[in-house]
């Protein structure tokens, strides 16, 4: 039973790491599945139906239904890449659904309103690399 103090040991070292890195670092938001799925959704939507030169003021949040369920949302706007001198900057919404859906242009009841719990800070650097990966 000499092994038993050093199996326990080993146990207790592996699991502190694992708690470690589970743990965000500094300067890091936690990960969060949905909206990873909604900026991966975002950026590949963009890339297949015309792809925005920039994007900004990007946040994500979600919505609370009456049955207790989240409806995640990514809003934010994007500068289209055509330039004719008369592009400017267009609000977008994706949303979590059993997939996702995209709608760009003034969806006023999406992303606004008090009923929206938002993440803090802005994922617009996060969008744009995804975006700057498809080209």
């Amino acid at each position: 039973m000499r092994f038993a103090p050093v199996l326990a040991f080993v146990i207790v070292a592996l699991s502190r790491a694992a708690a470690t890195e589970a743990q965000p670092r500094a300067g890091e938001r936690p990960s969060n599945p949905s909206v990873e799925f909604l900026l991966t959704s975002a950026a590949t939507d963009f890339h297949e139906h015309g792809h925005p030169s920039r994007v900004r003021h990007v946040r994500a949040g979600y919505a609370t239904g009456k049955d207790g369920t989240k409806q995640y949302r990514l809003c934010g706007e994007y500068l289209p890449a055509e330039t004719d001198g008369k592009n400017k900057w267009t609000p977008f919404v994706t949303i979590q659904t059993s997939g996702y859906e995209q709608w760009v242009g003034d969806q006023h009841g999406y992303c606004s309103g008090k009923s929206i719990t938002w993440d803090k800070g802005d994922w617009s650097s996060e969008l744009q690399s995804r975006l700057d990966a498809l080209k």
